[in-house]
């Protein structure tokens, strides 16, 4: 399954037009207490997509569909408003959040998804299925989570082990569809 990259804070607006845009859209966002994630201007045959995508900065609430909707709104009335596409002539607005398989790429997002399972990629290394336990300034520990012998039988878990950010190539969450705390 390809899973879009997800900007780091230095490449969420990857030119000045999405920079202007940022500035009009970003206040929004702030007023509805989430965190502009990125935007992408992109042409879809006659029309143009902008795709807005918003989270919260911090804690591991998910973003509700009326906060979107209402975002949405404020997002549409304000372009309305300023026009900042002059030389579009239709748009289309795309208001979502990044999606639970998207790449973790602050220490933001490991900490907005404590407790979740994730997929780690190292240099060198193998791939890691782990428990993230805690997220620092220097990296996340997690707890690896073994797979069953045989089908049937509850996964091990291994120690607790620190993975500096500097180590890490790619990570993802992956989704669980029933998980209980040990």
């Amino acid at each position: 399954m390809a899973v879009s990259p997800r900007a780091s804070s230095d490449r969420r607006f990857p030119d000045e037009r999405t920079a202007a845009l940022g500035a009009l859209i970003e206040p929004i966002a702030a007023s509805h207490g989430l965190y502009l994630e990125e935007l992408q201007l992109k042409p879809s045959g006659a029309d143009t997509v902008l795709r807005v995508v918003v989270d919260y900065e911090t804690g591991t609430e998910q973003v509700d569909l009326d906060t979107i909707a209402e975002l949405s709104q404020g997002v549409s009335e304000a372009l309305d408003k300023d026009d900042p596409l002059p030389d579009v002539d239709s748009y289309e607005l795309e208001v979502s959040t990044p999606g639970a398989t998207r790449p973790l790429t602050e220490p933001r997002h490991f900490r907005r998804n404590m407790g979740r399972l994730l997929e780690i990629e190292r240099a060198g290394e193998p791939v890691l299925t782990a428990r993230l336990k805690e997220v620092d300034d220097d990296g996340v520990t997690v707890a690896e989570i073994k797979p069953a012998p045989k089908k049937g039988m509850v996964p091990k878990t291994g120690p607790d082990t620190h993975i500096p950010y500097a180590s890490i190539t790619r990570a993802r969450v992956q989704v669980e569809f029933s998980h209980t705390e040990e």
